[in-house]
């Protein structure tokens, strides 16, 4: 070997060994920068665990709540729906019972309408049979009592002077 070569080997060799040492440099920061980032994901995975821990223990507690909501809730519901039921029932009674009253009034307002005018019929013939049985047969002795009254101051009255009594009786009269 030449002595070039030998120096082109000695170069060569140190530029492997200088390839080597900076490829252990790198592979050494390399580990060191995994280490870092293991330890950091170690700490943040223990935070997130605590801070899971932490949301698991509210998560629990909201859920109880959110159970004991829901159940109050379907009582509520049960409740709600027991009245409802109970309201149109009413409702329906309520109006059955109008429906049944409201007939009923109109029933005896017809009656008594009829019994009103039976009644206005009833004396409206009272009223003509007292007339036509008490007042005119009244009226016609009345009448007759009259003509008898006259017919007899006619006969039993001396007579008067003619002059006088007629001037007297027709200024009377006016």
């Amino acid at each position: 070997m030449s002595e070039q070569q030998a120096s082109v080997l000695i170069i060569l060799s140190a530029i492997a060994v200088a390839a080597l040492l900076l490829q252990s440099v790198a592979f050494w920061f390399i580990s060191r920068s995994m280490r870092n980032m293991s330890a950091q994901v170690n700490r943040m995975s223990a935070d997130l665990s605590k801070t899971i821990g932490t949301l698991s223990v509210k998560t629990e507690d909201l859920l109880s709540i959110i159970r004991g909501i829901a159940e109050r809730i379907q009582t509520l519901e049960s409740h709600l729906t027991a009245t409802s039921a109970i309201i149109q029932k009413r409702v329906v009674e309520l109006d059955s019972f109008l429906e049944q009253t409201t007939e009923s009034a109109r029933m005896q307002v017809l009656r008594i309408q009829g019994v009103v005018e039976n009644v206005s019929h009833k004396v409206e013939e009272t009223f003509d049979l007292i007339h036509d049985g008490v007042i005119v047969p009244a009226a016609e002795l009345n009448a007759l009592i009259k003509g008898i009254r006259v017919g007899l101051d006619f006969l039993l009255r001396t007579r008067k002077q003619p002059a006088r009594t007629s001037h007297q009786e027709d200024e009377m009269f006016i």
